[in-house]
């Protein structure tokens, strides 16, 4: 097996292959996000019960990144990987067989907890190859994720389809167990120092949490980002299927196809993150994306201009969590797995208050309580960057650098 001190700088076609794995470790989250109502008819529950089984999956996932992506601290990586990918098979399949709805509930929070081998191969690939090109390899990973929900979300509809929900998991398990044999064979051993604690490493966080403060400031923005993409989201399917559209779910599902620009973003995002000017173009995406809502109050009725929002959202959203990731690798390598874990804690928990207040906004002002939220979600984190250049702060990149100006 290659030695880890040679993996300095990781070979582009390794680099890829970890890109799709990323991507089919992250599409677990969201197969079932379009075979809710064929689930449902399966276990002869209501509709509205059957969205607990993606609470539980998303509950999971935050517990897991809360809990086990900080283990990359403590135990080599690689294994956490492997580990990850054969629990997240194991789950798919428990799925398939769970003969009620409650244990199929269960399954889901199981699978949810083990679906993070995307956010072991990040701080993983980081942690053992040269700074230089961290950003870079780091967007290209990203793209995997952000693939991962569209491969997800098309997939599992186009195979549910002409098959059904349980074909769907067998596949996506079959194809798990082969990445987790890839990685053991494959990939080195991890060789970024480690901590000789877990307790040490849990309890690290909070101070972490208060010495970084390029890390609270990636959290803000992702958080407040990932909260206004889903106020447009989360409602999308309300639009399309009311005047004057009146189109199917269908039709709300294959929106998730211009999510490849965003995805594609992402890898020119990451070599944005490598430069000085980071923090600004962050900034910028977060820009993006409120022009997206103005762009949706002008117009949100032709179907041309939705499109457009979509397009111009996802790209802005992709861009500022690629910036925020390929931030947060700049800083001490050590810390890598929880730094990463907290942020995406930061971050899912943005997008689930941005879920649930996106809803409410639709509900009692219909697209304008939509576009008023998103703009004010949006408009925090671009005030905070204003005042904190206004008080002269300078935010470090790593341990001896700090952020120039814009």
């Amino acid at each position: 097996m290659e030695s880890a001190t040679k993996l300095k700088v990781f070979p582009v076609t390794l680099q890829w292959l970890l890109t799709a794995i990323c991507a089919l470790a992250v599409a677990n989250l969201y197969y079932d996000q379009v075979l809710l109502s064929d689930i449902a008819n399966s276990y002869h529950v209501p509709q509205n019960a059957s969205g607990l089984l993606f609470t539980m999956m998303q509950v999971g996932y935050t517990l897991g990144l809360l809990f086990i992506v900080p283990l990359g601290d403590r135990f080599d990586r690689r294994k956490l990987i492997v580990a990850s990918l054969l629990l997240s098979a194991f789950w798919l399949a428990v799925m398939t067989i769970a003969p009620s709805y409650s244990l199929l509930l269960v399954a889901a929070l199981g699978l949810g907890l083990s679906t993070v081998a995307a956010q072991l191969i990040i701080p993983y690939v980081s942690s053992n190859m040269d700074s230089e090109k961290k950003g870079a390899v780091t967007g290209r990973l990203l793209t995997g994720v952000f693939l991962g929900v569209l491969v997800g979300r098309v997939a599992g509809g186009w195979i549910g389809q002409m098959f059904d929900w349980r074909t769907v998991h067998w596949l996506a398990a079959g194809i798990l167990l082969l990445s987790a044999v890839y990685v053991f064979v494959k990939l080195p051993e991890d060789s970024a120092k480690k901590q000789d604690s877990y307790t040490k490493i849990m309890l690290s966080m909070i101070p972490l949490l208060r010495e970084e403060p390029v890390l609270r400031e990636t959290i803000f923005f992702g958080a407040a980002a990932f909260a206004a993409f889903n106020v447009f989201w989360v409602p999308l399917s309300f639009i399309l299927s009311g005047a004057p559209y009146h189109f199917g779910n269908g039709v709300a599902g294959s929106f998730g196809i211009i999510g490849i620009a965003g995805a594609l973003a992402a890898g020119f995002a990451g070599r944005l993150s490598d430069g000085i000017h980071a923090r600004g173009w962050n900034v910028a995406a977060l820009l993006t994306m409120l022009f997206s809502f103005v762009l949706l109050g002008m117009g949100w009725y032709h179907l041309s201009v939705l499109i457009a929002v979509t397009f111009v959202l996802d790209v802005g959203s992709r861009m500022n969590m690629t910036l925020n990731q390929g931030r947060i690798s700049r800083l001490n390598p050590g810390h890598h797995s929880r730094l990463n874990s907290l942020y995406m804690v930061g971050y899912y928990l943005g997008g689930s208050f941005g879920s649930w207040v996106g809803t409410a906004a639709y509900h009692y002002g219909q697209v304008s309580g939509m576009i008023v939220v998103g703009c004010l979600l949006l408009t925090l984190p671009v005030v905070f960057f204003l005042a904190s250049l206004r008080n002269h702060r300078r935010l470090p990149v790593n341990a001896n650098d700090v952020f120039r100006k814009i």
